[in-house]
């Protein structure tokens, strides 16, 4: 090494001024321009890297959303045949045979077949049916009834006989099914539920099917497939793949046929690697917990880096042309000798300590000069670009914000106006007015003209006006009482914020648990500090402390009712990380919610909050 060093040495004191100066100064040069665009290639790349990740995250959890809510709609679908009193009083009826006329079974058939028509009026709903004796006359209808025996037939009846005797429901996997007046099968997934007595003695009756068009899965997961050769899939928990994108159809096929589908795994939905067939994913999974589907999303190394690959040609050929340009500059340097070697020393100094803004004084024509120019440009341009990536994070928060305000879930019309039609039917409509009026107030309140912030006073009304009607559902088994000091009526409160926790209390503890024939809701309030703090309790079943630490989670990945984060993440997006929800609960003896933001007016509010 020391031999190697006094050679060099030699051979550069050897030489003259000129050519000591242009090697000097190019190396120097070349040198921290390299290192520059270097660090540049790899801020713009990861950046690019991130962007696209994050872009594909987003979609992920908009698909998620959609089959989230498909599922729950195919749950309240099953839970309004289910509790339907036509329904329960003509199959647990001792008569329910088919040792009576075609006239009397064929009456029967005409007042179940309305239910199940009904059922089917929900978009996302394809098909409703039972299961009922073979004996009786209509069980070959095959779209609203079908024998017990086509039951035992089907390929899935061991799993499906195992989870139902658990009182579970059991989500089927895709498959062609001949539909009844059609030409052509149709692609079905089905969730089968044991439909049992509400009379309080819970005895099996029959067992329900409600069914989706696959195709709408592989919809959504199609527009959330946004890379190019990106793929995006459901697999159930015995590995068989549910849905997939229409671009990843043929791979998927072909992995599932050979076995190489990567594993599911507990981890989450934090991106991991995996290698496939020699090549190297990015993996996402969620979970969707109903039915133990999985929501696969790989996304190829080999694209990201393609997708960034013109970046780094550009910073590349800017590389090329600067290092150039800087040889260029030393030998016109060299040229001057010592006359400019002063001003180049202050030059490179300014650059070394990193000031990139300092203006460069040169005389006319000089190279260095128009460098440190370019130099400066191409800083500019990184400091916009950087500028413009923060206001466009900006935008993107509010278009969420705007989002998560925006969520309605229609299904709540759709069920409280069958049950006005039933009134109207049953009871000749004396009840209908007093129904009608609660659903204009419920409404009236929901959508406030487009305005997103009312009042304590007003969010009270509209949670009174929910369980008058939810009090039809369950003939008056619910009791609200609300105690908030008069002084914090008049207080802004953001839209809709009580409502689903109230619905939330009503649906996990009345209409879950038949043994539980009474709910008591209690709504209090109260100023601590500058934040209003308004509690909603109930006295029902309670949580296990596990299902406590899952609602109080603070991880963003971690999914618990997207009724419950839509709030959570409206308050913390309108009013920072110390507003949201907190919980608790003793099992069997109920669960509290607190709901925290800022005590403010109701006009300051409405400003804030546009």
């Amino acid at each position: 090494m020391k031999r190697f060093i006094s050679h060099f040495k030699n051979w550069f004191m050897g030489h003259s001024l000129r050519a000591k100066l242009t090697v000097t100064f190019s190396s120097v040069m070349v040198l921290l321009l390299l290192l520059l665009m270097v660090l540049l290639n790899r801020f713009i790349t990861g950046n690019y890297r991130q962007q696209l990740l994050e872009s594909t995250e987003k979609s992920c959890e908009q698909a998620y959303a959609f089959l989230q809510n498909y599922l729950d709609t195919m749950v309240n679908v099953s839970n309004q045949i289910y509790y339907n009193t036509d329904l329960q009083k003509t199959m647990t009826s001792e008569e329910f045979n088919a040792d009576r006329s075609i006239g009397v079974q064929y009456r029967e058939f005409l007042r179940l077949d309305k239910v199940f028509s009904t059922a089917e009026m929900v978009d996302v709903i394809y098909r409703a049916r039972v299961f009922i004796p073979d004996e009786i006359f209509y069980s070959y209808n095959r779209k609203h009834f079908a024998g017990y025996s086509d039951l035992l037939e089907h390929p899935e009846f061991e799993g499906i006989s195992e989870k139902l005797q658990w009182g579970a429901v059991y989500f089927s996997t895709p498959r062609e099914e001949e539909i009844p007046g059609l030409f052509y099968t149709v692609n079905l997934f089905s969730m089968f539920r044991v439909i049992r007595t509400t009379d309080g003695a819970a005895r099996p009756v029959t067992v329900e099917e409600i069914s989706v068009q696959t195709k709408m899965l592989q919809e959504v997961l199609s527009k959330s497939d946004i890379t190019q050769s990106g793929l995006i899939y459901l697999v159930d928990g015995n590995g068989n793949i549910v849905s997939s994108s229409v671009g990843s159809l043929t791979r998927i096929a072909d992995w599932e046929k050979k076995g190489t589908l990567p594993e599911i795994s507990e981890v989450g939905s934090a991106w991991t690697s995996q290698r496939l067939e020699n090549e190297e994913y990015l993996m996402r999974q969620q979970r969707l917990e109903l039915p133990g589907w999985t929501l696969v999303t790989l996304v190829p190394e080999e694209e990201i880096t393609r997708q960034t690959a013109p970046v780094s040609s550009v910073i590349l050929s800017l590389s090329l042309v600067a290092v150039a340009l800087a040889f260029l500059a030393a030998v016109l340097i060299a040229r001057s000798y010592t006359r400019r070697l002063e001003q180049l020393d202050r030059m490179m100094n300014s650059v070394q300590k990193g000031n990139l803004d300092v203006p460069v004084e040169r005389p006319e024509g000089d190279e260095i000069g128009r460098l440190f120019q370019s130099f400066s440009r191409m800083t500019q341009e990184l400091k916009e670009l950087m500028d413009r990536q923060y206001f466009s994070g900006q935008e993107v928060k509010a278009a969420q914000l705007k989002a998560l305000r925006a969520q309605i879930n229609p299904h709540f019309l759709y069920n409280t106006l069958d049950l006005i039609n039933w009134e109207a039917i049953d009871h000749d409509l004396p009840q209908v007015a007093e129904i009608a009026q609660n659903l204009a107030k419920f409404y009236r309140i929901s959508l406030n003209k487009g305005d997103q912030i009312v009042t304590v006073r007003e969010e009270l009304s509209h949670v009174e006006a929910y369980v008058k009607i939810e009090n039809y559902h369950f003939d008056g088994a619910i009791t609200l009482k609300t105690r908030v000091p008069e002084e914090l009526l008049s207080l802004g409160c953001p839209n809709i914020i009580l409502q689903p926790l109230v619905e939330n209390a009503i649906m996990h503890g009345m209409a879950e648990n038949l043994e539980i024939d009474h709910c008591t809701i209690s709504i209090t309030g109260s100023r601590e500090g500058d934040m209003l703090v308004l509690k909603v309790s109930d006295d029902g079943p309670g949580m296990s402390e596990e299902q406590l630490r899952g609602l109080n989670s603070t991880d963003p990945t971690e999914s618990h009712g997207y009724g419950l984060k839509n709030i959570d993440s409206r308050l913390k997006l309108s009013f920072g990380e110390q507003c949201g929800l907190d919980f608790q609960s003793v099992l069997g003896k109920g669960t509290t919610v607190f709901v925290r933001f800022p005590a403010l007016p109701f006009e300051k509010m409405q400003e804030q909050i546009k």
